[in-house]
């Protein structure tokens, strides 16, 4: 069932008049609200009868509390949501400034710039739903990238064997997470980010055997960046 877009009804202009906006934002608040208890208590499988029961009150008590054209006490709103194993978030915000005066103080309320919420509502979704949505989507794929640049690094190849040559102290995984960094650059400045890097590696490689890092070849650890980025795109291919 498509939820309703309330955001988009609370951002019609009805009146200028500041008790008409306070009207406004109390029925938005009872609408969202109501709608969000009634979603819960159909994830938990539980009828209003059942969860009546569960409260120690009578169905029509919990259909009162769902019903978005009464007024409700916020400690009967907790016992509701507790029941259902669930916290209430409240915020204030104030300017620039956002305070958090919630049940579960360990789950955080952060405020979004006015461009995520336009997204979110091209998405058809809710902030808290798009916000969730691309954070598990950047993690999974910030989680992959690092497992494949490590699963290239410790393979056989020949390229990936010349930059453990040069690892020195540094481990895989260290060299991983920087190299990760330089493939979010530029074309033009990614290939000069990773002969950085790897001119670090062999460095302290060098300076472990006793020789300057002077003596370092420039043009050979620049062909071994432009190697090692031909790996890695053949290997995405693959892999990914």
């Amino acid at each position: 069932m498509k939820k309703p877009n309330f955001q988009a009804w609370l951002q019609q202009k009805v009146s200028d008049e500041p008790e008409v906006i306070l009207a406004g934002k109390l029925e938005y608040l009872r609408l969202y609200l109501t709608d969000v208890m009634r979603e819960i208590r159909n994830k938990a499988g539980l009828t209003q009868a059942q969860l009546a029961q569960k409260l120690g009150v009578k169905q029509a008590a919990v259909s009162k509390l769902e019903s978005a054209l009464k007024k409700h006490e916020l400690e009967s709103v907790l016992h509701y949501l507790h029941t259902l194993g669930a916290d209430l978030l409240v915020a204030v915000k104030q300017g620039d400034d956002l305070y958090q005066a919630s049940d579960n103080e360990g789950v955080l309320l952060v405020d979004v710039p006015d461009v995520v919420f336009q997204k979110a509502l091209a998405a058809n979704m809710s902030v808290r739903e798009y916000v969730r949505v691309a954070v598990e989507k950047f993690s999974g794929e910030d989680d992959g990238l690092k497992t494949a640049l490590v699963k290239l690094l410790e393979s056989d190849d020949l390229v990936a064997v010349k930059v453990r040559e040069g690892l020195g102290s540094r481990t895989i995984q260290e060299v991983a997470v920087e190299l990760e960094k330089c493939l979010s650059l530029s074309e033009e400045d990614k290939i000069f980010a990773v002969k950085n890097l790897l001119a670090g590696n062999v460095a302290v490689a060098e300076s472990n055997r006793g020789a300057s890092s002077d003596e370092i070849d420039e043009i050979e650890l620049l062909d071994l960046a432009e190697e090692l980025l031909e790996r890695l795109a053949k290997f995405f291919d693959k892999h990914i």
